[in-house]
């Protein structure tokens, strides 16, 4: 082919280009000191952990994202616990694009790591970053006959005396750097405290609101059925006596109303002894409905002379006009002690 000594060269080209694209790793280890800034490279879609040598204290983003309002660049979370917390935080951008800043403050609050965050494509983001602290430089070693530094030579400079305001300057940016620190983490706190109230605010809100729709739709259902009218199930036999005296009576008239169906009943001890039951069921021939059961007791018992009082509620589309209905009083086995048919 007239062209065909170009694919060498194109495939070398490639190699060349693939090995430079493969050789940024994901994961590297930064030594830094309080004077150095770390740089982290994050990529949309990736989650890169930073470990440090202590548990971690306190994180200040420069953009931090805010679900509130839907601003920011970097949403930063720590693990651990606000109790125990962990030696790691996880940064991860929401945008292709932006950069910010961060301190992390770890131990004790006296250990402080700067950093710079900055969004790249995913080939070149970091996934682990560990951090480890910066080791300064050992002092030279003098020759205790010469006092010259043992590692240098007689031909070396020799090197000017430190500058006696250096430890002052130090302390002083320090001092600054600190005092910049601690102005960011309350604003920072400031606005979380403001984000918290308005956010409880809206919730109370919600929940007026929703209390009163909530109340607006009883009254609705009450007005409709209402507007139907009142109808009713007459019961034939509403009233029992078992050999124990213990007397069983439903109101005449099953009351209805939207569609559900409320019976009112009262269990008497007309006995000497204490009487005790475990249910009231409605059932029809074939099956039991499923009711709610409202009375003036949370206990199944009455004493001598004691009387109780409640209401059955059920969903009257389920009875067929044809269905048997009977309410039943039962003790600890299931058996029946008594029952009244309704209909």
């Amino acid at each position: 082919m007239k062209f065909s000594w170009l694919i060498p060269i194109i495939v070398v080209y490639l190699l060349v280009n693939a090995g430079g694209a493969f050789a940024q790793s994901p994961i590297v280890t930064l030594q830094l000191g309080p004077d150095q800034i770390g740089v982290v490279k994050t990529s949309v879609g990736i989650s890169t952990r930073i470990t440090f040598p202590e548990p971690v204290a306190e994180i200040i983003c420069g953009d931090l994202y805010n679900a509130a309002d839907g601003k920011g660049t970097f949403v930063v979370a720590r693990s651990g616990s606000d109790q125990k917390p962990g030696n790691d935080i996880y940064v991860k951008p929401i945008g292709s694009k932006g950069q910010s800043n961060m301190f992390v403050k770890t131990g004790d609050g006296k250990h402080t790591y700067n950093f710079d965050l900055n969004i790249v494509p995913p080939a070149q983001a970091h996934r682990v970053v560990n951090i480890t602290d910066a080791v300064p430089p050992p002092p030279p070693v003098t020759s205790p006959a010469t006092s010259t530094p043992a590692n240098s030579t007689a031909a070396e400079p020799v090197k000017p005396a430190p500058c006696p305001d250096a430890d002052r300057i130090r302390a002083d940016a320090e001092s600054e750097g600190r005092r910049k620190a601690d102005e960011i983490i309350r604003n920072a706190r400031q606005q979380a405290d403001r984000i918290t109230v308005e956010a409880e605010a809206k919730l109370a809100d919600a929940g007026r609101q929703s209390s009163e729709r909530l109340g607006q739709e009883s009254d609705r259902r009450f007005m409709r059925a209402l507007m139907l009218g009142l109808r009713e199930i007459k019961i034939p036999n509403s009233k029992i006596t078992t050999k124990k005296k213990i007397i069983l009576t439903l109101d005449p008239r099953v009351l209805l109303f939207d569609d559900k169906a409320y019976i009112r009943y009262t269990i008497q001890n007309a006995g000497n002894e204490d009487f005790s039951f475990t249910s009231l069921t409605l059932e029809t021939e074939i099956r039991p409905l499923t009711v709610e059961v409202v009375q003036n007791k949370t206990e199944n018992k009455l004493t001598s002379g004691e009387t109780l009082t409640g209401i059955v509620v059920f969903d009257l589309k389920v009875v067929e006009p044809k269905d048997k209905l009977t309410f039943y009083l039962r003790a600890e086995d299931h058996s029946e002690i008594t029952h009244v048919t309704i209909q």
